[in-house]
């Protein structure tokens, strides 16, 4: 799981090629929203990459004492119950709006809409093209007054299959009980290393980042 961290290190860049402008509206009935000038984009990359890390690196060492204290057993349930309150923390902190979003959820609330599993298959695919060479972050305008930070999560770390690899190869049979009682709509397994399991997301108020529309 540390070597998520270095996902959000990487130079600054924007991936395009999505399936819409990504500077466009978020629906084509939608008036077209005002580009996002250079000065913001490059200030929700750079804060984008900030408070990924900081949040990460927060979840990250509670869920670290979590297993130490009584294994993975114990982790289960300290994902389920303390992560979404110190991810909140963590937006109130910075004025944001923020999440993890992924394609196959455990939490429904981190499930990605429409747009966003347009986002994460761009993700997916840039892996696929170089899966040593982790895609970059993505910024771009998908509501009005806002500009929006996707940075892809990639499994890799063997600790993170022994809660999302394959069900009694990588989970234990009693942690697969354990995250069936917890997440009864639980999708989140059977990944394998090198894979995305998600993106964090980030919401920047306009004004926050630039002078400019």
């Amino acid at each position: 799981m540390k070597r998520r961290i270095q996902l959000l290190v990487i130079p600054l860049a924007v991936l395009m090629g999505c399936s819409r402008n990504p500077d466009g509206p978020a629906n084509s009935n939608s008036s077209p929203l005002p580009a996002l000038t250079d000065e913001a984009r490059s200030a929700a990359l750079q804060r984008g990459k900030a408070i990924a890390m900081e949040t990460f690196s927060l979840l990250s060492s509670n869920l670290q004492s979590a297993i130490q204290q009584g294994g993975v057993s114990n982790a289960l349930p300290f994902c389920s119950l303390a992560a979404s309150p110190l991810t909140a923390g963590m937006a109130g902190k910075h004025g944001v709006t923020l999440r993890r979003i992924t394609h196959k959820a455990r939490n429904p609330a981190g499930k990605a809409d429409a747009i966003e599993l347009g986002i994460l298959q761009q993700f997916r695919d840039a892996l696929v093209a170089t899966p040593t060479n982790p895609p970059p972050p993505i910024v771009t305008n998908l509501t009005a007054g806002t500009a929006t930070f996707f940075a892809p999560i990639v499994l890799n770390n063997e600790l993170c299959l022994k809660c999302h690899g394959e069900p009694g190869k990588d989970i234990q049979p009693e942690n697969v009980a354990v995250i069936q009682r917890l997440y009864p709509q639980d999708e989140a397994t059977g990944f394998k290393l090198g894979e995305l399991r998600g993106a964090w997301r980030i919401d920047f108020p306009r004004a926050t980042l630039s002078s400019g529309p």
